[in-house]
């Protein structure tokens, strides 16, 4: 018994021994990453903010007389230049007003001669003794109402003429002239509402918010912006095509709205091709005039996680490592970066999915395409 024991321990020790000499696991093996190179260089800051198109003018058409429709000279949709006719009323009315209002100031005119003559002719005799005093006052008294009475047939021939010249419905700006549902036939008048409304399209207004910290920015550089501008305004369309006309900011808001936290901004666009109509949502894109150093991050490199945006670096030993960054504002496909990473560092652009933090890597050099502008290995390049 005892020495079908010894027998046991002694396979048991060759066995540990045995394990002990087996060789220790090996290390992963490195996996292929795409890398592109920080670099710090010359970029315009940027920022973007939603906005909505207004007209700069826009105008209902109303009636300030009342008559019966007789022409209506636009088509709607139209353009409309300003003085342009619109509506013609009916007029034989106001045009009997005009003749009676005439009449009526060669009558008053004629009476106020008359009693003129008198007062002068009062005048002569009363210096011979003539003419009471009282008589000459009487004289002075029609003479003055005369005179009155003219005037107001004057001014009663002047409104009458203006409701004549009304009868012709005109366009105060020129424009597009939107729908009507006056015909002819129609009675309008001051309390028929609006015929028709025009909107002129060129310039445009967008109106848009900034934040208080944009408005701070934009307050600092307002020095600047009372001789030469430090910006650049663009309109961007729904598709992401800009606009071709640059614009200019016209008005900034003197505070913050405290329930909002913005402050109200305006900004000026030509739109000789009236390309633009009101209502439109579109994106303000502002770059500043002067470039500054800044370093540009391709924009697949940044993922994020509860801390925020971070990217993959691959470091000297060839290991990957996250890193917290702080993104400013978007340059096309890139994004401008403020901290966290500096010039020379790799970022991993390719294969993130593959990777986590301490693990070896082999690395490709990436560069952006000056043809494509898409990112892809630098030997695929061609000068």
């Amino acid at each position: 018994m005892m020495k079908t024991t010894l027998v046991s321990l002694s396979c048991l020790c060759l066995l540990l021994a045995g394990c002990g000499t087996e060789d220790d696991p090996t290390a992963p093996p490195a996996v292929g990453v795409g890398v592109y190179e920080l670099a710090s260089i010359e970029v315009k800051q940027q920022w973007r903010v939603s906005a909505r198109t207004r007209a700069v003018e826009s105008v209902q058409v109303r009636a300030r007389v009342e008559g019966e429709v007789t022409e209506v000279l636009f088509e709607r949709g139209g353009r409309v230049d300003a003085n342009d006719p619109l509506f013609r009323l009916e007029d034989d009315t106001y045009r009997e007003q005009v003749r009676r209002a005439e009449a009526q100031v060669s009558s008053r005119r004629s009476a106020l001669e008359l009693a003129r003559r008198n007062l002068e002719r009062g005048l002569e005799i009363g210096e011979q003794g003539y003419l009471s005093a009282a008589d000459l006052d009487r004289l002075r008294n029609e003479a003055e109402q005369a005179a009155s009475a003219l005037a107001d047939a004057e001014a009663a021939l002047r409104q009458s003429r203006l409701d004549l010249d009304y009868t012709v419905i005109k366009a105060p700006i020129g424009g597009r002239i939107g729908n009507t549902d006056v015909t002819v036939g129609n009675v309008v008048g001051p309390g028929a509402g609006a015929l028709v409304e025009i909107i002129a399209l060129d310039p445009i207004r967008a109106e848009f918010q900034l934040t208080d910290r944009e408005f701070t920015d934009l307050m600092r550089m307002r020095s600047q912006w009372l001789e030469t501008p430090a910006l650049d305004v663009y309109l961007l369309r729904e598709d992401g095509q800009r606009h071709p006309h640059p614009g200019t900011m016209d008005f900034v808001d003197i505070a913050v709205n405290e329930s909002t936290g913005t402050v109200d901004a305006t900004a000026l666009f030509p739109n000789p091709d009236e390309t633009l109509v009101p209502g439109l949502f579109v994106t303000l894109l502002f770059e500043s005039k002067q470039p500054a150093s800044g370093l540009l991050v391709p924009e697949q490199a940044v993922q994020r996680n509860q801390l925020g945006p971070y990217v993959m670096l691959v470091g000297p030993d060839r290991t990957v490592s996250e890193r917290q960054v702080t993104l400013g504002p978007r340059q096309g496909p890139a994004w401008q970066i403020e901290s966290g990473v500096e010039a020379g560092d790799l970022v991993v652009v390719e294969g993130l999915q593959k990777i986590r933090p301490g693990i070896p890597v082999e690395i490709t050099r990436y560069a952006r395409d000056p043809v494509t502008g898409l990112l892809a290995p630098s030997d695929l390049i061609q000068p």
